[in-house]
């Protein structure tokens, strides 16, 4: 049976990821405290930081495959998200290196710098400079290309689902909730991926599909602005905005990437599939 060792397990994305993976192998999911990662999981708690702890954890559990999908994402220190997007991840590619195990590393569309889209599977990045994530999760990617694992980096973008409110929408609805107006970019262009579809791709290219290398972008087929994006969950939820929402441009926005389409021709020519958002809504997928 298969091992998967599979970090950032107490996040969003593991809500789906975990039970899916379940279908592939035993699974072992890594969180800071091991708490909340669900059942039929085992869970063990480690600082990802914790180079020393971390490496006791990898030679202990002896993975088959390794799902990096832990993150610090935008809105944390810039201190904590060069710690976990850059330097963590640089320890595991060296560790899935080192024991020889496959490496799966969840990696973003936001490396790009919103100027030359559709980009390309193997587009060079070029992080905004004033994106400290884009920055951290670009020099994770490096730090996986070059460390000698059998790894592939799978760039993505907004995550969504339908069992779990995203954190996003959910900061919407905080804010709608505190009497604030909600204000959406209408320029901001992005393919918003749902999070079962990213979760089965994960598994599929850390147990069955081990000989695929380097980079492969993983969004829905449907490109929308984050305003079109933000209201449609909104809506799925069953969120009334009435009046309360103004639309406003990113351009001009120190950090904002504008355009982040990517091209899907290698997760297509693998065979996967990568409904948009209006199909996943509809039920129609």
């Amino acid at each position: 049976m298969t091992t998967l060792l599979i970090t950032g397990a107490s996040g969003y994305l593991a809500h789906r990821l975990l039970p899916i993976a379940c279908r592939y192998g035993d699974v072992i999911g890594l969180s800071r405290t091991g708490h909340g990662i669900g059942a039929n999981v085992e869970h063990i708690a480690v600082d990802l930081t914790d180079t020393a702890a971390l490496r006791a954890v990898v030679e202990s559990v002896a993975p088959d495959a390794i799902v990096h999908a832990a993150a610090a994402n935008p809105g944390s220190s810039a201190s904590s998200m060069t710690a976990v997007n850059h330097l963590a991840t640089a320890t595991i590619a060296q560790l899935a290196a080192d024991s020889g195990c496959r490496l799966v590393s969840v990696s973003t569309d936001v490396v790009h710098n919103g100027i030359d889209a559709p980009f390309a599977d193997d587009a060079i990045a070029q992080p905004l400079a004033d994106n400290v994530y884009g920055q951290t999760k670009w020099l994770g990617e490096q730090a996986v290309l070059s460390s000698g694992a059998n790894a592939i980096i799978v760039r993505t973008s907004l995550i969504y689902g339908l069992q779990q409110m995203d954190r996003g929408t959910e900061g919407f609805v905080q804010r709608l909730e505190a009497g604030e107006t909600l204000s959406l970019f209408s320029d901001v262009q992005r393919q918003p991926v749902w999070i079962d579809s990213l979760a089965e791709v994960l598994c599929e290219l850390a147990v069955n599909l081990t000989a695929e290398t380097g980079l492969i972008n993983v969004a829905g087929s449907e490109s929308m602005t984050r305003a079109a994006y933000g209201l449609h969950l909104l809506e799925h939820w069953g969120v009334s905005t009435d009046h309360a929402v103004q639309l406003i441009s990113g351009a001009g926005i120190n950090g904002l990437p504008l355009d982040l389409r990517l091209q899907l021709d290698r997760a297509r020519s693998l065979g996967f599939l990568l409904p948009g958002v209006t199909a996943v809504l509809s039920g129609s997928c």
